[in-house]
């Protein structure tokens, strides 16, 4: 029986791309051909709490990938198509002053290159600013310092998103992701 043998340095790299691609793959599901891979500023920053709020947030609005169903549920085109974000699909009856993971009042959807049907993209909160003043600090959403809030005129609601359905080399939780028309 033959020996094998190697290196050192060959080892480490074969476990250093395992973790990456765990890391990557570790909130995409299996019904997904190619995993989802998180930047490395996510993955950095990523806690376990974060991760297992974005985990029940996706599999709870995974439902919305069909836009009929959303607008069986209440959500309702709410925006022209936004270049790098997509259509806002709203629920009215999701907004409030409390973060709820699972609850987002806006789906995000857009027309991906080589597709004729609208993809759900992202997901995104809304808290009114008469529930946290535009002066005041950013509201407390998910677990960790992952999310990034703005709160841009005119629109009156602190937002924030997360990249669940669609890759994002900007980054998960940013505002804008490059690869949306």
């Amino acid at each position: 029986m033959k020996n094998s043998y190697r290196p050192a340095p060959m080892i480490a790299c074969a476990a250093l791309g395992s973790l990456a691609w765990l890391a990557g793959a570790s909130v995409a599901t299996a019904d997904e051909a190619v995993p989802r891979i998180l930047s490395r500023a996510d993955m950095v920053t990523l806690t376990q709490p974060t991760e297992n709020q974005l985990e029940a947030a996706k599999a709870a609005n995974l439902k919305y990938r069909d836009v009929n169903v959303a607008l069986a549920e209440g959500f309702f085109p709410g925006s022209p198509d936004v270049p790098g974000e997509g259509i806002h699909y709203l629920n009215p009856a999701r907004l409030g002053c409390n973060f709820d993971p699972a609850t987002p009042a806006v789906l995000l959807y857009a027309f991906l290159p080589g597709h004729t049907q609208l993809k759900l993209v992202a997901l995104e909160w809304l808290i009114p600013f008469a529930c946290m003043p535009a002066s005041g600090p950013p509201p407390e959403g998910f677990a960790g310092n992952l999310d990034v809030w703005s709160n841009d005129e005119p629109v009156p609601f602190w937002t924030t998103n997360a990249w669940l359905y669609f890759r994002n080399p900007a980054g998960l939780m940013t505002q804008l992701n490059p690869l949306v028309p």
